[in-house]
């Protein structure tokens, strides 16, 4: 037996002191990483490397990737009320997992190209493009 609940509304405020350069590289339509001396890549951007501690140096991310995995979420979560339902994807480009938008026709093996856009509710985000 259930019980309906009622809908919730969660809002925070992401720290990104660290990471503002991702953050403003998106409005440019710049994805980046960061690497570390130590040879490790981290995706979503570290402004520290997890291991040796050092900090890490930012790279872009472009060229191609490949789709390793996706899936469609057809109950769309509150603050996503403008779409129905939506495809999300993670492609490896190099030493790196990128996930990203995608529309309905991506599957795995797609060879992709990332790029950034707006949505609907003015938030940056990366997307895939299958070429």
């Amino acid at each position: 037996m259930y019980i309906k609940s009622r809908n919730l509304l969660l809002g925070h405020k992401i720290a990104v002191n660290k990471t503002e350069k991702y953050w403003k590289g998106l409005e440019y339509g710049k994805i980046y990483k960061t690497v570390c001396e130590c040879g490790r890549e981290y995706y979503p951007p570290q402004a520290e490397c997890s291991f040796c501690r050092k900090e890490t140096e930012w790279v872009e991310i472009d060229g191609y990737g490949v789709v390793e995995t996706f899936t469609v979420v057809q109950s769309v979560p509150s603050g996503f009320e403008w779409i129905k339902a939506y495809t999300i994807a993670i492609a490896r480009f190099g030493n790196v997992r990128v996930m990203g938008w995608g529309n309905e026709s991506v599957k795995v093996g797609d060879r992709v190209r990332a790029y950034t856009q707006k949505d609907e509710s003015g938030v940056w985000k990366v997307y895939f493009e299958v070429v």
